[in-house]
């Protein structure tokens, strides 16, 4: 990480709080402070965004190897975790899991009204008054767009299943307005009508992926932690999907397969690709953190107290299907140790083994949370090719993930080639863990459920899929 960048993260993350973007008088009016007067005040802005979706009632935490992931069916709770249970049976109303969700919802709109802050500062300005103006628009942008489609696909039914489903409140403006709930056709296209201003901006402006402008300072440094221009194509590529139209997701998706930025890890890299890091390969987004392997080695790594994730019984069950070679996956991301506070099985895919057993990482990468990665594009790709019954080309790209992983892959090169979307889907789950992705697939499909501990399966309905609206949500409407 260039040291400049580094630096500033560094200070924004120990004394920056994202409350101070604003003050309020006695009297409620909102007071814009001087933050806003310099381009640095912008970035700083940006930065603090980045920083607050980095902590743990977010992606920190809740909406990666989290909350998301214990419904998701992963894990089960410490010995005494009573809430985690209460999960996994998704008894989302009962009083130790309800302040949990309503975190989610109230975190992700604050973050929204810190980006709606800055956007509606930065639209003051003319447009020549920054050299990057049109990059803090853009991130700005897509954070926006994607914060409400995180609080879509958990608050609002899926639209596959019900195209007249209530939808989210998009809100664009900072102030205290009460925003209306949107049908959820309307949430999709506020969404995708940010997300792609958002690509226009980048793309006209350019990327920094392999340049530097002498005239923008450290900003455009280290893309990957910025909502840059493939990530915001990567993010359009899940939203079409998630929207069920796979053509468009498929071209998004090959936008950033075919730019040379990003590829596959090797599968002895496996092991320390995304432990608390950031890939340098495989990873189009990710949020820089010091404090997520912090955060990981106390729910993931320790282990016997009541707030410890520990693997499920039958975890193994989702590696061994499909298991036609080695799976790296399996082998390193889910280990028995015997280490002080560590004993027993644990999953390790994103815990920081370095700095939890305190020695020095011998590679130097970012810290932090990994948002959205290649293999999920590849899925995508495999699963648009399959609806269009060209199974080859379904392999081919399937196989980019699984091979990577030691597997052996679904085109053998004996003209016989067999795959189809449960073998896909198989591929996700293995994959996907601690990244909060699987429960909202198992959404997207209508699946049941099934909860191995107390041997129930879940049939889906909006009871299992649907989180609960914040009561304080309505008691302000009314």
């Amino acid at each position: 990480m260039k040291k400049l960048t580094y630096i500033l993260f560094i200070l924004l993350i120990t004394f920056y709080s994202c409350d101070s973007f604003l003050d309020v008088r006695p009297t409620g009016e909102i007071v814009n402070n001087e933050l806003f007067e310099t381009a640095e005040g912008y970035e700083e802005a940006l930065y603090g965004v980045y920083s607050f979706l980095a902590r743990e009632p977010l992606y920190g935490k809740n909406m990666t190897y989290g909350l998301v992931d214990v419904v998701g069916q992963y894990f089960a709770g410490g010995w005494d975790a009573h809430w985690s249970h209460k999960l996994r049976v998704y008894d989302y109303k009962h009083m130790e899991v309800r302040p949990e969700i309503d975190a989610i919802w109230e975190s992700m709109y604050k973050g929204i009204s810190y980006v709606n802050n800055m956007l509606e500062n930065l639209a003051e300005r003319d447009s020549s008054a920054f050299a990057l103006y049109n990059v803090y628009k853009a991130e700005g942008l897509g954070l926006r767009a994607f914060m409400h489609f995180e609080l879509l696909r958990l608050f609002s039914e899926s639209i596959l299943q019900n195209s007249e489903a209530t939808g989210i409140p998009y809100r664009e403006k900072y102030s205290y307005q009460v925003t209306p709930f949107d049908p959820i056709k309307v949430s999709y296209e506020k969404i995708i009508r940010d997300f792609k201003e958002a690509e226009r901006l980048l793309t006209v402006h350019g990327e920094y992926f392999d340049r530097e402008d002498e005239n923008a300072g450290g900003f455009i440094k280290d893309r990957v932690i910025h909502m840059n221009l493939y990530a915001v194509q990567a993010l359009l590529a899940r939203v079409y999907w998630e929207k069920g139209d796979l053509e468009t997701a498929k071209n998004y998706a090959m936008k950033v397969i075919e730019c040379p930025f990003f590829k596959m890890e090797e599968k002895t890299d496996v092991e320390d690709m995304v432990n608390g890091v950031i890939s340098n390969k495989e990873t189009i987004w990710g949020l820089y953190s010091e404090e997520f392997p912090n955060f990981t080695r106390d729910v993931l790594y320790y282990n016997g107290g009541s707030f410890t994730y520990d693997p499920k019984p039958d975890y193994r069950d989702i590696y061994e299907v499909d298991q036609d070679g080695f799976d790296y996956r399996l082998d390193k991301w889910f280990q028995t140790l015997s280490d002080h506070g560590a004993e027993g099985l644990r999953c390790m895919k994103v815990v920081d083994r370095f700095k939890v057993r305190l020695g020095a990482r011998p590679v130097s990468k970012l810290s932090g949370i990994n948002m959205i990665r290649l293999p999920e594009l590849y899925y995508i790709v495999a699963e648009y090719y399959l609806v269009m019954d060209n199974v080859e080309m379904a392999a081919t790209y399937l196989d980019k993930v699984v091979r990577a992983r030691g597997l052996n892959g679904f085109n053998k090169g004996d003209g016989i080639v067999v795959v189809s979307r449960m073998n896909i889907n198989n591929d996700r789950r293995k994959e996907l863990v601690c990244e909060g992705q699987w429960f909202q697939i198992m959404k997207h499909y209508n699946m049941s459920i099934y909860e191995s501990i107390t041997d129930q399966t879940f049939q889906p309905s909006k009871n299992i899929y649907v989180f609960p609206v914040p009561d304080d949500e309505y008691e302000y409407r009314n």
